[in-house]
This record gives C-alpha cells, sequence and structure tokens, in this order.
C-alpha cells in the first residue's frame, strides 16, 4: 500500500516528531511504501542524533528545499497551514496513494483519511491559556479563526478517523474539533532502556527533559530547586529560533534565586547521552501543563527514575491513572513539587519502591504494542475504503 504521512517539519525535534518517526517505521515494517509529506527538508541526520532511530523514507515530498526557522510561532502556524493545503493538491496525495496519515491532526488538511491529534488542538487556546503565555492577541484571535477552518474540514470530510494520544486529549478532541477518536498511546523502546547498562548507584539528581519554549512552565524549575537544596537540577532539551525568550526568563530567574551552582542546562544532546542521564538520575520533574501525554515521562520511569508531574494532562490522567505515590506522583505548585521531592530524597526504601512499580508501568507503553495497533487501524481504514 501506498501511504502518505503528512507533518509540518520533523526537524523540530519534539515528541510528535519521534511519534510520526515511529510511524514511519511501524508502517515500513507492515510492507508498506511510505511518502513523507512536510512543509522543509528532513535534516535525516539530526534525526537519527536526537532519537537513536536510523529512519528513511521512499519519498519525501516538501515545499521548502532546506530548513526553515523563525522565533514567531504564529508566524510558523500560517506556513504550514499553507504550505500542506498546497501540497495537498499540488502532490496529488489523494489520487497517488491509497491512504493519507495526518500526523498532525489539528492542521487543516482536507486530503488526510486518519489524523493523529497529539496535542490540545490550537482552538481551546482560550480554554488553556498556560499554552500561550505572553503572546499577542493575534494568537488568541487565530486560534478562533483556526477552529472556524476545522470545522469546515470536519463538514468536507466527515469520514476522516481522529486518533489520538491519551484519554485527556481525546476528551479535549471530542469538546473542540467536534469528533470522537480512537486512544493510541504514543510509543517507548521500553526494551532498548532497560538493556542499557545501569549505573551502580543513581545520584541525587533531578532531570527535566523539555524542548525550551514558552508554555513548558520551566520557570518551575528553579522556584523548586531554591527549596530542594540537596539535590541537583538538570534540563535536557533542544534549542531552536523560537527558544530565545523562555531561555532568557529561564537564565534570568536561575540567578536571581541564586540557584545556577545546582540547575544546569544541556541543549541538543544525542538519545544515548540523554538514557546515561535519565539513568543516574533519580527523580524526572516534568513541568507542562495540560501536556496531552508525556513520552519523556514514560522513558524516565523505564530508566527508573520516579515522575512528578503537574495534576492535569496525560502524564496524570494516563501515564500515572490518578494514583498518587504509585507510579509517581503529582503537584499543582512548585511548592508542593520541592516537597514531594524531598520527600522522596529522605526516604531512599519509598523510591526505589514507586520506581520499580514505575518501571513496570512503563511497559505498558512500549513501541512493540504501538506498532501493532497503528499498522491494524491503518489497514482497517484501507478495507474499509476499498471494500
Amino acid at each position: 500500500m501506498r501511504i502518505a504521512v503528512i507533518h509540518p517539519s520533523l526537524n523540530m525535534l519534539g515528541g510528535a516528531e519521534k511519534l510520526c518517526i515511529a510511524t514511519i517505521k511501524a508502517l515500513q515494517k507492515a510492507g508498506h511504501r511510505v511518502t513523507l509529506v512536510t512543509v522543509d527538508k528532513t535534516d535525516w541526520n539530526a534525526v537519527e542524533r536526537r532519537y537513536g532511530i536510523r529512519c528513511r523514507v521512499d519519498e519525501e515530498l516538501c515545499l521548502l528545499p532546506s530548513k526553515f526557522e523563525t522565533s514567531s510561532m504564529f508566524l510558523r502556524m500560517v506556513v504550514t497551514v499553507f504550505a500542506l493545503c498546497a501540497e495537498s493538491i499540488l502532490f496529488g496525495l489523494k489520487r497517488n496513494h491509497e491512504l493519507v496519515l495526518n500526523m498532525s491532526g489539528d492542521t487543516v488538511c482536507l486530503a488526510e483519511d486518519v489524523a493523529y491529534v497529539n496535542a490540545i488542538p490550537l482552538n481551546a487556546a482560550s480554554e488553556y491559556p498556560q499554552m500561550l503565555p505572553k503572546r499577542s492577541l493575534w494568537w488568541r484571535f487565530g486560534g478562533k479563526g483556526y477552529g472556524l477552518l476545522l470545522a469546515v474540514q470536519n463538514r468536507l470530510n466527515r469520514k476522516r478517523i481522529l486518533l489520538t494520544n491519551s484519554s485527556f486529549n481525546a476528551t479535549v478532541v471530542k469538546r473542540y474539533l467536534g469528533h470522537s477518536a480512537i486512544v493510541v498511546y504514543p510509543p517507548v523502546n521500553v526494551a532498548t532502556l532497560e538493556l542499557q547498562p545501569k549505573p551502580v548507584k543513581k545520584e541525587n539528581l533531578v532531570v527535566s527533559v523539555s524542548r525550551f519554549r514558552l508554555g513548558k512552565n520551566l520557570q518551575w524549575i528553579p522556584k523548586t530547586a531554591k527549596r530542594v537544596r540537596n539535590a541537583k537540577f538538570l534540563i535536557v532539551g533542544s534549542l531552536d529560533k523560537a527558544s530565545t525568550v523562555a531561555l532568557e526568563e529561564l537564565n534570568r530567574l536561575t540567578r536571581e534565586l541564586h540557584v545556577d551552582d545546582r540547575v544546569r542546562l544541556l541543549f541538543d544532546r544525542p538519545f544515548s547521552e540523554l538514557i546515561e542521564i535519565l539513568q543516574k538520575a533519580k527523580i524526572l520533574l516534568h513541568t507542562q501543563q495540560t501536556e496531552a501525554f508525556g513520552m519523556s515521562v514514560v522513558e524516565a520511569m523505564a530508566a527508573g527514575c520516579v515522575p512528578v508531574v503537574p495534576r492535569d494532562g496525560g502524564p496524570w490522567f494516563d501515564i500515572l491513572e490518578e494514583k498518587q505515590g504509585e507510579y509517581g506522583y503529582s503537584y499543582q505548585s512548585a511548592e508542593e513539587a520541592a516537597d514531594i521531592i524531598e520527600m522522596l530524597l529522605r526516604d531512599e526504601g519509598l523510591r526505589r519502591e514507586v520506581s520499580a512499580r514505575a518501571v513496570r508501568r512503563a511497559m505498558v507503553f512500549d513501541s512493540s504494542l504501538f506498532e501493532k495497533r497503528i499498522v491494524d487501524l491503518v489497514e482497517k481504514v484501507y478495507r474499509r475504503k476499498f471494500g
């Protein structure tokens, strides 16, 4: 089967991009030919370095011949919408492929048969203001206008199938996209994590894994570090032109709170180094509110970290199953996060117990389960479409 996989850009190097790559690999493994459709040309060497995954597609179609970079997320959104709509027409995706799979499912794309919604839809921004902190009214009005485009898409393409990455996001999708979605949890290569050499002893290290962006609430980390004096904090993430403001604010706050000796930032590290860091750390501090899922949370759990996550979003509802202290902990403020971290660092027996349960829980999200689920669903849509 020839399948077109649409994603705005793999060069963003976030969780959504890792999910897209895993989907491509699963489809190819099942014997399907995959065409990748993006706005800009993929830097495959950077992708392999970041995720530790070698991936190539049978064909790659893009409008821009090189990487598209801008500090304006609003401009990126506008370019993405027009580019993907244009590509659907110019490249004849429906005509030249049996199925079209959109891996950025809240992006307007009239050609799609299946759409995977991997984040809270943009038209929900007015209800989730933490998505767009300190951004202009253009974003909020843009979100409303974008919602109208999505409504038009729903009317014109009623037969499309929506997938999403958590039961939490399925509720949001139903409300803001007006469409029920099937939950397909993202893949985590738990087996690879477990096979890595383990350090003899974990350190009093608290790790956060995140892109350096506004909306990730990274300012909570130095505030937490201010109260937890017996641990080092490490933030590992990727940088791009849109990271400037978030990085400046994070550095300023770290200096003002006098924790710059215990809060360290690492940029654009390869996946192998990230795993080594997670296996040394005792705790994963996740800060993004209303995160749709949180693949880095599961990766950290598989490496033996106890996750400490905001009390909302996919990490709390889906990964930890709203069970405080079972596989990890949730918090509602930097102060509460600090109290939980201090408790775990004081009680090594408790930390080990929760860590062991977290490792077992991570197995639920192993990549082998995702591969079977996504391929089965895509092939089911194909049979329904062509009889």
